[in-house]
Parts: structure tokens; sequence; C-alpha cells
């Protein structure tokens, strides 16, 4: 057989296929692995949080599952308030770790630590429509071994408003998984869980009760830039000035006349200008970042 200058000898391309097909064989054996977790495990439902300085919502994010689950999980990242204390009378299983830039590295956690077979994963700012505990508690005692997950519709309350428009609602939610088939992204914040085999759908709402005040929202936008500007910093992005003005414009016009803000209200237009303000600190932080990188070369 002839081969081209470019082309690999026929034996070289022997390592390469023996590499592809132990790769797959060990991913076959990491999903019967997982499949074997999940049957071993109590039937069940098993809710697991992350929470960090979450005294004022824990609580009642924690008192509204009584009667659903039959195991809760709480991951308590440093938490300086009484978030720790809170979750304690409510299960043993409260969890003890440090407070990561990524929330989901605890999600992770929580999820690992579950028992039972199902597991829901919950926000402390989020609580179950009784439409969705209904389906959810069907989904676990039906217990069908040919789904590995479930999304379901996610209704954002911000700024005391249920916010329709803005491309947030359904704002669909990958939340509830077979044990062992699910884990969320260390990478990137808010990508969905990424789940092995079929999903299904639920159409009850899960609720969000977030930002409920201009404060949170400038403290959320803040985070989210300063981790977004570390990410870009590390990856070598450079800083570009007329991004300064464009991303922010293109974040307002996009959410607030493309997407319906103007809808909302007050409300829609404060999350609009905020959403454009997160945009611009998440360049004026690169740019910072940048040039602290050339005053110690």
């Amino acid at each position: 057989m002839r081969t081209r200058d470019h082309d690999p000898p026929p034996m070289a391309i022997v390592p390469r296929l023996l590499a592809r097909r132990l790769l797959r064989v060990a991913s076959v054996e990491r999903g019967e692995l997982a499949l074997a977790r999940a049957a071993a495990a109590p039937a069940g439902l098993s809710v697991v949080l992350a929470a960090h300085d979450e005294e004022r919502r824990l609580e009642g994010a924690l008192a509204h599952l009584d009667g659903l689950a039959e195991e809760i999980v709480v991951v308590d990242a440093e938490s300086s308030d009484c978030t720790a204390e809170i979750a304690g009378r409510f299960t043993d299983r409260v969890i003890a770790t440090t407070n990561k830039p990524m929330l989901e590295i605890n999600k992770n956690i929580a999820i690992d630590a579950a028992s039972r077979r199902w597991v829901l994963v919950l926000d402390p700012d989020e609580r179950l429509s009784p439409a969705l505990a209904r389906q959810i508690r069907a989904v676990v005692e039906r217990d069908d071994e040919h789904i590995s997950g479930y999304w379901m519709p996610r209704r954002n309350y911000i700024l005391g408003r249920w916010i329709r428009t803005m491309g947030m609602y359904p704002g669909s939610q990958l939340r509830l998984v077979r044990r062992g088939e699910g884990r969320f992204d260390e990478r990137e914040h808010h990508l969905p869980m990424q789940v092995r085999g079929p999903v299904g759908y639920l159409s009850g709402d899960l609720v969000h009760l977030s930002d409920a005040t201009v404060a949170e929202i400038l403290a959320k936008r803040t985070r989210y830039a300063e981790f977004a500007a570390a990410q870009m910093h590390a990856r070598g992005t450079p800083f570009r000035a007329h991004r300064l003005l464009v991303d922010p414009a293109r974040s307002f016009v996009t959410q607030y006349l493309l997407l319906g803000g103007w809808l909302e209200g007050a409300p829609g237009l404060l999350y609009a200008g905020l959403s454009a303000y997160g945009a611009l600190l998440r360049h004026a932080r690169l740019w910072e970042l940048e040039r602290g990188r050339r005053a110690r070369r």
C-alpha cells in the first residue's frame, strides 16, 4: 500500500486506534459504574444545596421541602453567618468546605454526597411550586430507569416582579437527575448540568426569588465581572478600548429593547441597565489586570 508523505505510516495508526478503543471502553465502564451506583442507591429523593452566607434565604428553602425529600444535603462554604446552624436544624448532612470562586464545584460536592436514587439540586433562593413538587414526587415513585434527568421551567422574580421577558422565562433548568448521572461543569458559570442519557421535561415552575434589591444585583454583577475578567486575562484575551462602549450598549439594547425588558416597567429598565454596567466592569477590570501585568515586566 502506498502512502503519501503527509500520511502517517500504517503502523503509526495502530496506537491511535488502540487509544481510541481504550477511551471508549473506559467511557462505557464509567457509565456502567454510574448506573450500578444509582441502582444500588436506596429509592427516594436527595435534595442538595450549596450555600455561602445564606441565613436569610436558607430556612425557607429547607422548610418547604418537608415531606418531599428523604434526604437533604447542605454544603456550607465558610459562611460567616448562621447558615450552617440553620442547615443543622433540618439535616445532619451538613458538609463544611471552602468558599470557591466556582460555586459549581461545591454543587458537585453536594451531588456526590447524596445517597438516594434521585437527586434534586436547588439554590437557597429557589422554591418548588406545588405543581413541580407533585411532579418530582411522581418521578421518584415511578423511578423510570430509562430517564437520566429532567428539565423544569424557572420563574425568575427580580426586584419583586416576575420577569416574563428578557429571555428569562421559561429559562429551563436541568436539576433533577438519577444519582451518578449528572454533574456541573466546573470551568464556567451558569452552564446546565451535564447529564448522561435521555432526559425528560416537567411543566411545574421552579421559582427563583432572585435579586430582591438593587444592591444584590450590583453585588452579583460585580462578582461575575471579576470572575469573567480573570478568566479572560488567564486566556490571554487582550483588552480592547472600544468594548467599554460596545459591550454595555449591546447588552442594554438586547435585554431592554430586543428581548422586551421595556414591558417589565422599572424592574426591567433597572435590570437591563445594571447588566450593561456589569459588561462595562468586566472590560474595565480586564484593563486593570493587563496594566498590572505590564507593570510587573
